[in-house]
């Protein structure tokens, strides 16, 4: 029984509750039922007695009319059934009624009330006779009859009829006289409850009593299961468990407890648990331990554990106190574990860690070890390849010294690529915030691959929207990359037709006092394509689209790779939409806040009247554009011989070698411009009017023939074009920055801290191009030395990293604590090394450096620094 009922559910337990209620209440209702059967049946007995003490005589000398209340048999009849009331403690009312024959209506003929009181007299018709079912009975059957009870206004009251026997009367003659015995029925209903009530009590108790008992016993089940299941559990736990009294003495341990330990539960029990505890426990953790459990909270920990044999061992747990209803605390439970496998593991992991940490270090070592040797010595190699490209040269040797070039800035970009997506990888790079000009961004990175572009004849073109703004808060070095790997990629897979770079911007969510913008680059190529299939390998590390795509335009596959993690450390995204054959479109988006621009008046050119001779294509039509933007007239024609009409204000011509062959052929050229009034002669030998022509030029047309050009035009200017110089170039606000220029003459005394015999004789020969005089130092002490006996006789250092005897860096940190002499302590100081790190670029800053420039040094990234040091000393 006790299996069944803990299967129950709880809406099976209701429902037998229930149906339990039910059984009960059809008890007491039968047993309310019987003994109001019983009331009825002594009512009809009490009514039959009472008919029998009616005279039937008496009955017969009564006429049933108003005539009766003179007669005398009337008058005795009520006497009678008033003594009858009398006699019967409960009747309420005695009536005598009469049927009609003829028409079987019930008539009054008298009742026991005092003469003059009753509402009826003898006569009237007995109203209620229809509704009275015990009356109807008795008429039909000739038998007693009882209904009710029924309630008024003056109580509950049963009736009982009976008929009067007529001794005279047949057997079977019809009723004629009837009894109407009204009773009260008070003591009826409380019988009634009084027999009910207890037979359904009983009922509930004999049913509901086994049923109750059998819930609690499968309480009782459930509770010892849980209980069982609970010692169970706690005894099969892999962790230790154990219970003390508040004395510290244990009253329960399981099973891996004494397997820690090595001790029975039987010699556990009722011991301190000190005893079982490291002797030295620390003062601190016995008493942070035991003032929290007093105080009712959990404590969690390690501590030490002594085993049988005295070895200590790790353990790692809580201790818990158990409190009592009232809130007092009653024991404690302490759960913990045997670390000692963890520990070895901890140590085993953190020996991993170290050796990892190690091989990290001896990587980014490695990295910048190759990143200098390597660097050093393309340094001389890159440097002097371009000194030799200034002098004169057959086309053969110019061609070899150019694939050296190429091939030295290649082997440059591979361990710059190599490096970046190190740092990427461990995590360490970090963005350098400043203001920097999209614009500025997009046309030097075309200025950058603008020789590899023209040696391909793909046209490099650019748009930038009228709402990008002039700056912008970023990372201008690595921006320019990105936008370098993306071009570079639509040149290499380019062999005919154009590369376009666009900038959008959109406004975004104003934050502080500076509004964000997003920023979305372009870079469209009509080159080979990418099959949708493959585009998914493209921002993998080290992965081409084929292998036969690595063997015909080499690379490592890194570009992409890095691009996308650029972007994303810049809070961009980059996708990619291309097909097979159609070219491809890449595409990156950049949050950033704009920054404050410098402010310089922007003239206006509307109207100017500018005549362009170039060949149909897309630099004519982006020329073209850009008269539109400026609000220009613009002249297009196709051959420079078109422009003799005239008719315009400033004229610009597509310059070809062809062009500058032709024009070099004319061997009187140089004599007429020597000549006073050569310039008109120049006029007369060309159909341009040579004060307002401009020649545009492929940037790898060779120097001779740009030599030729300059005679026959006012000033020649590189494509790609840049927009802004133009339209200032086209206002005359400024002299163009674009159109070529002479050397930079700085008029500098530099001293050089350089180890490397070749990159000595390089740096040498490039400050003695900028018209710089230098001194040269081998190693750190030697810049030491010499700023000491002469620090005044230098306006700066270029210093070298990677020196013997003293690095650069601490020779900087020496000399910005005054090692060197206090005139030095101040002195301009420009890093040159081959170590492109960023951190090597910090701690340099970090260290007293002003500049940091990356070998292998070109001539016009050393000009740029020689003037970023002018542009501090006007600071």
């Amino acid at each position: 029984m006790v299996t069944w009922a803990a299967q129950l559910s709880k809406r099976k337990i209701v429902a037998v509750w229930a149906l339990i209620f039910l059984a009960g209440s059809l008890a007491g209702g039968l047993a309310g039922w019987s003994a109001r059967e019983r009331s009825k049946a002594q009512l009809m007995d009490q009514a039959r007695r009472t008919a029998s003490a009616i005279n039937g005589d008496e009955l017969r000398a009564l006429t049933g009319t108003r005539a009766d209340l003179a007669n005398a048999a009337y008058a005795r009849l009520k006497e009678r059934l008033g003594w009858l009331k009398t006699v019967s403690p409960a009747a309420r009312l005695l009536s005598v009624l009469r049927v009609v024959p003829a028409t079987r209506n019930v008539i009054f003929v008298a009742d026991s009330e005092p003469p003059g009181s009753g509402a009826l007299h003898p006569g009237d018709d007995y109203g209620d006779a229809l509704r009275l079912p015990a009356l109807q009975q008795v008429i039909s059957t000739n038998q007693a009859a009882a209904q009710g009870p029924s309630s008024d206004a003056s109580g509950a009251w049963a009736l009982g009829f009976a008929p009067v026997i007529d001794a005279a009367a047949p057997p079977d003659a019809a009723v004629r006289d009837i009894l109407d015995l009204d009773v009260s029925a008070n003591d009826w209903n409380r019988q009634v409850w009084a027999d009910g009530f207890p037979c359904a009590l009983y009922a509930w108790i004999i049913l509901g009593l086994p049923f109750g008992v059998l819930l609690v016993m499968r309480g009782f089940e459930e509770q010892r299961k849980a209980l069982r299941n609970l010692l169970g559990a706690i005894e099969q736990s892999q962790s230790a468990v154990m219970i003390v009294d508040l004395e510290s003495c244990i009253e329960y341990a399981n099973a891996s407890l004494c397997a820690q330990i090595g001790y029975s539960r039987r010699e556990l029990l009722g011991r301190p648990w000190r005893d079982f505890q490291q002797p030295e426990t620390p003062a601190e953790l016995l008493a942070d331990m035991v003032a929290t459990v007093r105080a009712g909270n959990s404590w969690r920990g390690e501590w030490f554990n002594r085993r049988r044999t005295g070895e200590l061992y790790p353990a790692r747990g809580a201790i818990s106190p158990v409190k009592k209803r009232d809130g007092s605390i009653a024991c404690f439970v302490a759960v913990f574990e045997d670390m000692t496998e963890f520990k070895k593991g901890e140590a085993v992991l953190r020996a991993a860690l170290s050796r990892a940490e190690a091989g990290d270090r001896a990587k980014s070592q490695f990295l910048a070890t190759m990143s200098h040797e390597v660097r050093t010595p393309l340094n001389g190699i890159i440097g002097f390849t371009s000194l030799l490209l200034e002098m004169p040269l057959t086309p053969e040797q110019d061609e070899y010294i150019q694939i050296i070039r190429t091939n030295g800035e290649a082997l440059i970009q591979l361990t710059g690529d190599i490096l970046d997506f190190a740092h990427i990888e461990s995590g360490s790079l970090k963005l350098d915030l400043r203001p920097c000009s999209p614009r500025s961004c997009v046309e030097e990175t075309l200025d950058l691959l603008a020789v590899h572009a023209a040696g391909k004849k793909v046209e490099l073109l650019h748009w930038v929207d009228d709402n990008v703004p002039a700056a912008i808060m970023a990372d201008d070095a690595r921006l320019r990359q990105v936008l370098v790997n993306l071009t570079g990629n639509a040149v290499k897979f380019t062999e005919a037709g154009e590369v376009e770079v666009t900038v959008r911007a959109a406004k975004g969510p104003a934050t502080g006092d500076s509004a964000e913008w997003l920023l979305t680059f372009s870079v469209r190529d009509t080159g080979i394509g990418i099959a949708p299939s493959d585009q998914e390998k493209l921002f993998k590390p080290f992965n081409q689209v084929d292998v036969s795509t690595t063997r015909r335009h080499g690379g490592t596959g890194l570009g992409l790779a890095i691009s996308k993690n650029l972007v994303q450390l810049m809070g961009g995204t980059i996708s990619v939409e291309s097909g097979s054959g159609r070219g491809s479109v890449f595409t990156f988006t950049l949050p950033a806040a704009s920054s404050p621009a410098p402010e310089h008046p922007t003239p206006h050119i509307a109207g100017l009247r500018i005549a362009l001779a170039a060949r149909p294509g897309p630099f004519r039509v982006e020329f073209a554009r850009l008269a539109r933007r400026w609000q220009a007239q613009l002249v297009e024609v196709d051959a420079a011989s078109d422009l003799a009409a005239g008719g315009w204000d400033v004229g610009f011509v597509e310059a070809s070698a062809e062009l500058a062959r032709s024009l070099a052929a004319d061997s009187g050229v140089r004599a007429a411009a020597a000549e006073p009034g050569g310039l008109r002669e120049l006029d007369r030998r060309v159909p341009w009017p040579v004060d307002k022509t401009f020649a545009i030029v492929p940037l790898s047309l060779p120097r001779e023939m740009r030599l030729v050009l300059r005679s026959y035009f006012r000033q020649v200017i590189n494509k790609p074009l840049h927009h802004d110089a133009m339209h200032d170039l086209l206002a005359g606000a400024r002299p163009p920055a674009i159109a070529e220029e002479r050397p930079a003459r700085f008029e500098l005394r530099v001293l050089v801290a350089e180890d490397n015999v070749v990159n000595q004789r390089l740096v040498q020969k490039l400050l003695w191009n900028l018209g710089c005089t230098s001194t040269v130092t081998e190693n750190g002490l030697a810049v030491l030395a010499e700023l000491a006996h002469g620090s005044e006789n230098y306006d700066l250092v270029l210093m070298d990293l990677h020196m013997p005897e003293l690095d650069g860096l601490t020779a900087i940190e020496k000399i910005r604590a005054g090692e060197a002499g206090v005139h030095a302590k101040g002195l301009w100081i420009a890093a040159l090394t081959a170590d492109a790190r960023n951190e090597q670029k910090e701690r340099v800053m970090a260290a007293g450096g002003n500049d940091y420039v990356v070998k292998p040094i070109k001539l016009g990234e050393l000009a740029d620094a020689l003037r970023r040091y002018l542009a501090s000393r006007k600071g």
